[in-house]
């Protein structure tokens, strides 16, 4: 292999690894939910991230809860006042969470927001009517 072809393959290489840790729809680097609490489950290649440690940080930078996650990869929050926040989670990475009870108004039962955390920083909702 001559160094030009070195060099580009190790150029692509980093490229790749540098992209799969980015989320590629934007849309779904975050998410918007309702209630007063996050409920979260987080996997990675397909597996659940367990007993991993969970910081959720105040729009000022302050810690607003700590926690791990479960043998089954998931977590809950206690009750926080609305806002944006920034999750954490070491093996996984970070995302914001915008916390807006307003979402919940209009729907004849309250619901029961989760997250999911998946690889590549994408998070998805989920909407449980009770």
């Amino acid at each position: 292999m001559t160094r030009g072809a070195f060099l580009l393959t190790l150029i692509l290489a980093a490229t790749l690894c540098n992209a799969t840790s980015q989320c590629p729809d934007p849309k779904l680097q975050e998410a918007a939910i309702g209630g007063d609490t996050i409920n979260g489950g987080v996997v990675l290649h397909k597996k659940p991230v367990k007993f991993a440690n969970v910081r959720l940080y105040s729009s000022a930078g302050e810690t607003a809860w700590i926690g791990k996650t479960d043998k089954d990869g998931t977590f809950k929050t206690a009750q926080l006042p609305p806002g944006d926040y920034r999750l954490w989670i070491s093996g996984w990475g970070s995302t914001t969470i915008h916390l807006n009870p307003q979402i919940d108004k209009g729907f004849r039962q309250t619901p029961v927001w989760n997250i999911l955390l998946i690889d590549n920083a994408c998070v998805a909702t989920i909407q449980i009517m009770n």
